[in-house]
């Protein structure tokens, strides 16, 4: 494992355990095994390091929608059966929620809100987007405004399972729980979409 990414793994569980505010580059440098200087060899500054951390997370999940999408098969309501499926137990995994929470945290300073979103949510709108235009393409969907349709179909997903996690209502989402809320999003969204 290279130093970046012992600096990544070590940073990530900083976050998680202490809040974006509360994890010091010191605490940070400690964790990891690295020097101060070693870190900041690596990354600007804590903010850098919190939007790399969250990146990497979501390139891995981005990569996952992208593998389920790139056949985008007739079958509508299973192909976005399983993309919602993975998509949401992805945005529910403790290290998801861990970031988010942690973000939150840190949200008096508007860049990092900025870039995360940037990073995740949006690219995630785009990829989906890009899916739905090709079904409207071949009149499976009738979709005016597909970035929209995507943030619609995302929004649906989360259901109140999200929420509930976020808040610390719910300690964990069966997958159940898991399926159950994208089986009603997929629903409604097909109710809207569907010519």
């Amino acid at each position: 494992m290279g130093k970046r990414q012992q600096i990544l793994d070590g940073a990530r569980k900083a976050f998680q355990e202490l809040g974006y505010e509360r994890a010091s580059v010191d605490v940070i440098a400690s964790r990891t095994g690295v020097s101060k200087a070693t870190l900041y060899n690596h990354f600007h500054d804590k903010s850098a390091l919190f939007v790399a951390c969250f990146e990497q997370g979501s390139n891995q999940m981005q990569a996952d929608l992208e593998a389920l999408f790139a056949e985008t098969s007739d079958d509508l309501e299973t192909a976005l059966q399983a993309a919602g499926e993975r998509m949401l137990a992805k945005f529910l995994s403790r290290e998801a929620v861990a970031l988010y929470r942690s973000a939150l945290d840190g949200f008096r300073l508007p860049e990092i809100g900025k870039m995360l979103y940037e990073r995740g949510p949006r690219v995630t709108h785009e990829l989906i987007a890009a899916a739905l235009s090709r079904w409207a393409a071949r009149g499976l969907l009738r979709v005016d405004d597909p970035y929209y349709a995507a943030v619609q179909f995302v929004n649906l997903c989360h259901g109140d399972v999200m929420m509930r996690l976020h808040l610390g209502v719910l300690q964990e989402a069966s997958p159940e729980d898991v399926r159950a809320t994208v089986r009603r999003a997929v629903q409604t969204f097909l109710r809207a979409f569907r010519p």
